[in-house]
């Protein structure tokens, strides 16, 4: 994580139940790392990591998408 500009968080539907997920999440958020929730599934209910913060949004998954959320435009 030390070697990491941006941290990109793949959510899908049970996210939520997903330890490691959250762990590294809030690894990123102690050191201060940038990162962004992209939904897994646009036809799907996905979850956020049980350490997000409540006002984290959660974006669609799409090329444009990804390349404006990692140019920084979120």
């Amino acid at each position: 994580m030390d070697n990491v500009d941006l941290v990109v968080v793949l959510c899908g539907t049970k996210t939520h139940t997903a330890k490691g997920v959250a762990d590294e999440l809030q690894i990123a958020r102690d050191k201060k790392k940038d990162y962004f929730l992209l939904e897994a599934y646009s036809d799907k209910t996905c979850t956020k990591p049980t350490t997000a913060q409540s006002t984290d949004k959660m974006y669609s998954w799409t090329w444009d998408n990804l390349k404006i959320l990692i140019g920084g435009g979120r």
